[in-house]
């Protein structure tokens, strides 16, 4: 596309903006269009005109930038957080970007490896980096070392701050100038403390030969993207200048964790005693971090889904008895001398959770206690936006309501800054004013701007039971009224997670290269409440028979779509959806399962989640009603498929473990299908988020080519 800029109303290129009265200013070289919505798209031109539009590229993600861990500065005046981008050693690059009111720049190297920060005050920013030789082979010899730099936003120059003989993974600065550091304490590794370089040394040696055997004796054991958890827990401690004073007891394993507004206390949630099998239970522990005394917030263990500190109370929310795991329970305020536990509001909604997206990095602020306010993320339908929990009335308001994802955010001094995701475009920053989010950045708009994207087309319709399914197609990028495309089911994971209209690299890939796209939130979707989500004892059912309506329903709604050249895919439960529709019908001409579970019966005794997600889930275990597992498990029903399917796993994932993916290519071969099994080793549950960027690539390279071979051959 070609053309002259002028001040007529332009053409919208990326995705879904508002097309009423649009302001339009140059700057930088790029054209910002600005809508009611607040929504903001960019059009690249030149000085001679706009540039070419291409087709999305397979591998264009590695050039995308991705934001999170979004933090203003104490006075509310300057924003940091961590940008991400793909580098050539098929890793990422990590520097902190600082907005002092013109505009975000990078405060650190951008081939760095900031690993986490800190605002120390309004000017100074504490982060962690290995950054010399010598630190980086001690650590590669195996020392716990983590290295901290202080750095002045204005100045620019990092310079050391303090190094800490452990692992730690959070630093929050106390009033005193120590901190809370939350640590990863191996309770199997051999103290260091007192012992000379020569005795480390040998320690390490014999650490070393140590790795050639693995001893197991809790449950669980692993956890995936951390590997062998087996006597290693997460620590609270305070860090002094003279180093690490532990907070939690060495078996303890902290959940999550809270700092009171004064600084004096932390609230903690944790696993239970050792020695036991991990309950979904927990206790919320108060500590003073002065006399280090410590007392417990409830009555009795619950299933807690957030707390946090509100002046000498708590506003908690759990499951209430006789809910299941993934429901949602009301909120409460909680007195913690007297134990006194008051219901404050219900709220069927999940909490800190987001659409799904291959192309963010989640890590960020997803509630927080403001003044009288509680304020959280929510998935509401098919949008996330902040909400706002009046502590003292009980009153819930939307204070966005941004027909987008809000992933994350940061309130200080009643400035309010968020990241959000939306059609076609990646996480930007926006600030909320007068009730609207307006843009603060455009971290990818010199790319996204010369790209071709076709945004999601939302419908809904009534499944059988009454409850409306909603459902998105893409169409292809360069769509022909009368002409038949092939078209690509895509199935969520989860279940209990969402598709949301956010951008979606894979799906826009697929739409580049001539294929419809076709997705939806059948029943046991996230952003419906606890009666839409509860498909417990009902997998291959209901949610079967949605998708299959979804695929009728985009059928019926866009002619374009072959009826007769369909694809499936999906990844963990989505993978699981994959196996069990081919297991099912013989209508799909390609299939693609990936981290999938094939076998609910060796499921529960070898994912990291199994031994209760399983039972929870399928409502059966192996002693008590094996035949129910077998009868939900796709390896049942391999006798029946006809259709050709790729298998697509990594050898690190504990959620779905790789013997789910054996099992089902083996079950394939005996059978007669076509069939491909691709292993990516090094990778956990997590690759197609966020794993090694050419792994990512090799991955969607798979799947295409495979739909490419049965549905345009």
């Amino acid at each position: 596309m070609q053309g002259k800029v002028d001040d007529a109303k332009p053409k919208l290129l990326l995705g879904r903006v508002d097309t009423a009265e649009w302001n339009i200013c140059r700057k930088n070289g790029r054209m910002r269009l600005a809508g009611r919505s607040n929504i903001v798209a960019y059009k690249s031109f030149t000085t001679t005109g706009v540039i070419f539009m291409q087709s999305l590229q397979l591998d264009d993600f590695k050039n995308y930038c991705f934001i999170d861990n979004l933090t203003l500065s104490p006075n509310g005046k300057n924003i940091a957080l961590l940008g991400r981008k793909a580098n050539k050693d098929n890793d990422y690059d990590v520097a902190i970007f600082v907005d002092k009111g013109s505009g975000f720049e990078p405060l650190t190297g951008l081939e760095g490896k900031v690993e986490q920060f800190l605002w120390i005050d309004d000017e100074n920013i504490l982060f962690c980096e290995v950054r010399s030789e010598e630190d980086r082979a001690k650590i590669e010899k195996g020392y716990e070392l983590t290295c901290y730099y202080s750095i002045n936003i204005h100045k620019g120059e990092a310079v050391p701050a303090f190094k800490v003989n452990a692992v730690v993974i959070n630093l929050m600065p106390l009033e005193n100038g120590n901190f809370l550091a939350v640590t990863i304490f191996d309770n199997a590794r051999p103290c260091f403390e007192g012992k000379s370089e020569h005795e480390i040394n040998e320690i390490l040696l014999e650490l070393k030969k140590e790795t050639h055997f693995q001893v197991i004796d809790e449950l669980p054991f692993w956890a995936d993207g951390r590997g062998i958890t087996n006597k290693k827990r997460i620590r609270l401690n305070i860090l002094t200048e003279e180093g690490l004073k532990p907070i939690t007891r060495k078996l303890t394993n902290v959940v999550d964790y809270k700092l009171s507004p004064c600084k004096k206390y932390a609230a903690y949630i944790c696993d239970p005693a050792p020695a036991e099998i991990r309950s979904l239970e927990c206790n919320i522990h108060i500590v003073n971090l002065e006399t280090f005394e410590e007392k417990e917030v409830l009555e009795e263990p619950k299933r807690i889904r957030a707390f946090d500190f509100w002046g000498d109370k708590m506003v908690v929310a759990f499951a209430q008895p006789g809910q299941r795991r993934y429901e949602h329970g009301p909120f409460y305020i909680v007195d913690p001398k007297s134990k006194q536990t008051k219901e404050l509001a219900k709220f069927d909604l999940s909490l800190g959770e987001s659409g799904e997206s291959d192309s963010k990095f989640c890590c960020g602020i997803t509630s927080k206690v403001v003044g009288d306010s509680y304020f959280f993320t929510s998935l509401s339908g098919y949008y996330t936006d902040i909400f706002e929990l009046n502590l003292n009335s009980g009153k819930i308001s939307n204070i966005t309501n941004s027909k987008a994802t809000v992933e994350y955010f940061d309130i200080k001094n009643g400035r309010v800054v968020a990241g959000v995701m939306q059609p076609c475009r990646l996480v930007d920053v926006f600030e909320l004013k007068d009730g609207k989010l307006e843009g603060l950045s455009s971290f990818n708009t010199e790319l996204l701007s010369t790209r071709k994207y076709s945004p999601p087309e939302h419908f809904t319709f009534k499944d059988a039971e009454g409850s409306e399914i909603d459902g998105w197609v893409i169409k292809p990028i360069d769509y022909e009224k009368g002409k038949k495309y092939p078209a690509i089911l895509n199935i969520h994971g989860g279940p209990k997670c969402a598709y949301t209209d956010s951008y979606y690299h894979e799906m826009q890939y697929w739409a580049s290269q001539n294929y419809f796209v076709i997705f939806g939130n059948p029943r046991g979707s996230d952003g419906k409440g606890n009666e839409f989500a509860d498909i417990s004892g009902k997998y291959g059912t209901i949610d079967y028979d949605n998708l299959m309506q979804l695929v009728d329903e985009s059928i019926k709604r866009y002619p374009g779509i072959d009826e007769n050249n369909l694809g499936v895919t999906g990844g963990s439960y989505g993978g699981f959806m994959t196996s069990w529709i081919v297991g099912h019908t013989n209508r799909f001409k390609a299939a693609v399962s990936q981290c999938s579970i094939s076998n609910w019966v060796s499921f529960y005794c070898i994912s990291d989640i199994g031994y209760y997600y399983g039972s929870d889930q399928m409502k059966a275990d192996p002693w008590t009603n094996v035949d129910k597992l077998w009868w939900h498990s796709p390896l049942k029903y391999a006798p029946n498929v006809k259709t050709p399917t790729l298998v697509l796993h990594s050898c690190e994932d504990f959620r779905c473990c790789i013997p789910e993916a054996y099992q089902w290519y083996t079950a394939l071969k005996l059978h007669g299908v076509e069939t491909r099994l691709v292993i990516f080793h090094g990778e956990n549950h997590e690759m197609p988020r966020s794993g090694k960027p050419d792994y990512r690539a090799r991955r969607l390279k798979e799947i295409t080519g495979w739909m490419d071979k049965y549905l345009k051959s």
